[in-house]
């Protein structure tokens, strides 16, 4: 079975690539989700607030992952810690997750890994492909995200340069083409891959 890993920068089109590939049936594996789930677990809350103390904390007792991110931009040792935690799971899971679509027998299953090449990742995967888009598209994405915009600039700053990624890249693909010329494209390189 061919392993492929998903991945590129902030609000670069991961998601909406990955939901295409769902939606031709191939399983797919999101960190950000499995990343999601696990804000929700007491052990791992009780980890958070060890790390950075009650201030993350939304008045309704949630977690405030914007917060999380302010503390991270201010010391970087803490997102050491962060990943220290969270992605040996993810590792876990992922790797089970290869194992169910290889017994299930599917020929190709896809993961969307953000940060692939900075956790160091890449032996895991036969394939890596980078969702890319232009710096204008990029920043008019994040300027999206609102009030805490300037919080996820700052941080694809400390991420590796897509330029960088592209480099690495088994392929590249470009999320400013539509999702139906997307998904038409994937599905002639699909067929190819099956075929092979």
């Amino acid at each position: 079975m061919k392993k492929i890993g998903i991945t590129g920068g902030i609000a670069t089109g991961k998601t909406t690539f990955l939901n295409i590939i769902k939606s031709l049936g191939f399983p797919v594996f999101s960190s950000d989700e499995i990343v999601k789930e696990l804000y929700k677990e007491p052990e791992i809350k009780a980890q958070l607030l060890k790390i950075f103390g009650q201030e993350i904390l939304n008045s309704d007792g949630g977690i405030n992952k914007n917060k999380i991110l302010k503390k991270i931009l201010e010391n970087l040792e803490l997102k050491t810690k962060l990943e220290m935690l969270f992605h040996p799971i993810v590792k876990k899971k992922l790797l089970e997750f290869f194992k169910d679509a290889e017994k299930n027998q599917y020929k190709i299953a896809f993961a969307e890994v953000p940060l692939l090449f900075e956790a160091g990742w890449q032996s895991i995967f036969d394939e890596i492909w980078v969702i890319t888009c232009s710096k204008e598209t990029q920043i008019k994405r994040i300027k999206e995200k609102g009030n805490y915009a300037d919080l996820f600039f700052q941080l694809s700053e400390k991420q590796i340069p897509l330029e960088e990624k592209e480099k690495k890249a088994h392929r590249i693909f470009s999320s400013e083409k539509l999702p139906d010329e997307l998904k038409k494209e994937l599905k002639i390189l699909l067929k190819e891959y099956l075929k092979g």
